[in-house]
């Protein structure tokens, strides 16, 4: 933890510059939707991760561009197991395989390891969050498939 209370690994505004990247596209190409991948369940802490700071955002962009979009934030009450169990439930072992091999949250940026759960280190705190869902998420399945 940093002298200000909030986690070393924090940057500050990340979140809210790809917002406004997003928006900007968006503006440029006509959409109103922005989806982002924020969760507050287990967020370490962020506070651009926060669902209070994602509608504050939400509206700065709409004042800010004179335009209304929509932010969208899916996993914002969920946890990293119930993501996984998303992924499944959307799109099947197709969609489990995309975000396994095409994502990664490694505060690192880790690609060299391929883990059951995606790319990463393996020790950073983000990391250990995503290979616990992971693992959470796996156990429900065998245990739900066998109670089948």
């Amino acid at each position: 933890m940093g002298n200000d209370g909030l986690p070393n690994t924090f940057v500050p505004g990340r979140n809210l510059i790809f917002l406004t990247f997003a928006a900007a596209l968006a503006y440029r190409r006509g959409l109103k939707h922005i989806v982002g991948g924020m969760c507050e369940t287990d967020f370490s802490g962020y506070p651009d991760c926060r669902d209070d700071t994602v509608k504050a955002m939400q509206l700065a962009l709409n004042l800010g561009m004179d335009r209304r979009f929509v932010l969208h934030t899916p996993l914002m009450w969920i946890n990293k197991a119930e993501t996984w169990e998303l992924a499944q439930e959307l799109g099947g072992d197709a969609l489990v395989e995309i975000v396994r091999t095409e994502t990664h949250t490694c505060y690192r940026g880790d690609r060299g390891d391929l883990h059951d759960w995606g790319y990463g280190c393996g020790e950073c705190p983000a990391c250990e969050l995503r290979a616990a869902g992971y693992e959470q998420w796996g156990v429900a399945s065998v245990q739900e498939g066998v109670s089948q």
